[in-house]
């Protein structure tokens, strides 16, 4: 397997210590192999894979109970951004030109870049809402080259993260949705409902925002914020970005005692206080079963949108202790599964 700098073409090193977006690539196509490009916005090309976390292990386990094996009759080309969102349009126009059978994209913004440079390769798409984000008009008839896995679980599940957060953190008046810069015009149009209810209960929300790189620096910068600013709730988008630095958010918070809702439990297996939110492994064995009809011949506008119906509740009662808060019973009693 070769790696290559996505912008120059140059070789890098195995440890991608510099910010710069990449892919990984696969030899050349072999008669009969299907060759499938998965790309996401911060995901390191070697975190994609089977052995990766929760999602990838989901999907390439998924694969493989399919029959598809890499390197037999499977080749993948990884591709991330690195977290630069400046950075998409070339990366998806890489993709398009290297011709692959298929394209994963695990988010929204991207998927919408590789929609406009092709009709013709299937793209199969994991993460918020299609519709809003633009990539189809109708779930059940995509109508298009692309389909996929929702992750979405409606606006109202802010709402309830909220509450969550509510009970256990007391006295909640100031707190931030942790977001990229390009959501913003999302959260001013889409979460207004949920400023004005929070409003009604005297908690005032506004975002916190993390700007075109999401790297470690931008993190930390949004947390030093948040404490001048005597933030004392945080509330986690559902981004895949954030997802690739859960353990870096989990840390800060902690560090600025900050008591945090995320919209996954990879979060909270981290060290994060609590999340609600839907089952990633389970989208993403769903994501493996589109790829299978794909493989087969199926067209992703014959393919409706799966809308992911499984949520859960996850508590870290270790990380509640180290905050100085105890879980009540109201959540204890409806949790999932509660962390020790």
């Amino acid at each position: 397997m070769r790696r290559r700098e996505f912008i120059a073409g140059t070789a890098i090193t195995a440890a991608l210590s510099f910010a710069e977006p990449v892919y990984a690539q696969t030899d050349a196509r072999s008669r009969g192999i299907k060759r499938i490009a998965i790309v996401h916005a911060a995901e390191k090309p070697e975190g994609m894979t089977i052995n990766g976390r929760l999602s990838f292990k989901a999907y390439f386990g998924g694969l493989k109970r399919l029959g598809y094996v890499e390197g037999q009759n499977l080749l993948v080309d990884r591709y991330s951004a690195l977290g630069q969102s400046e950075h998409f349009g070339d990366l998806a126009r890489t993709i398009v030109a290297s011709h692959p059978d298929l394209i994963i994209s695990l988010g929204g913004p991207l998927a919408r870049q590789l929609k406009l440079l092709t009709t013709s390769i299937p793209i199969l798409f994991a993460g918020g809402d299609p519709v809003a984000g633009g990539l189809v008009t109708n779930l059940a008839r995509p109508e298009g080259n692309v389909t996929g896995v929702s992750v979405d679980a409606g606006l109202g599940v802010y709402d309830k993260r909220l509450q969550f957060l509510s009970e256990i953190a007391r006295n909640l008046r100031n707190v931030r949705l942790l977001l990229p810069a390009s959501a913003m015009m999302f959260w001013e149009k889409g979460l207004a409902p949920l400023r004005e209810a929070a409003g009604r209960v005297d908690i005032r929300i506004a975002a916190a925002l993390l700007g075109e790189r999401l790297d470690r620096p931008a993190y930390e910068r949004v947390f030093y914020e948040m404490e001048a600013e005597r933030v004392d709730g945080l509330m986690v988008s559902h981004h895949g970005e954030h997802l690739t630095n859960r353990q870096l958010i989990a840390d800060l918070a902690a560090k600025h005692r900050l008591p945090a809702v995320y919209p996954h439990r990879e979060f909270v297996d981290v060290g994060g206080l609590l999340s609600y939110g839907s089952d990633l492994g389970d989208a993403m064995r769903r994501l493996a079963d589109m790829t299978d009809q794909v493989m087969k011949g199926a067209k992703p506008a014959d393919i409706p949108f799966y809308l992911q119906t499984k949520f859960e509740l996850v508590l870290n009662r270790t990380t509640a202790k180290s905050l100085g808060l105890e879980f009540p019973v109201s959540l204890l009693t409806v949790a999932d599964e509660v962390i020790e």
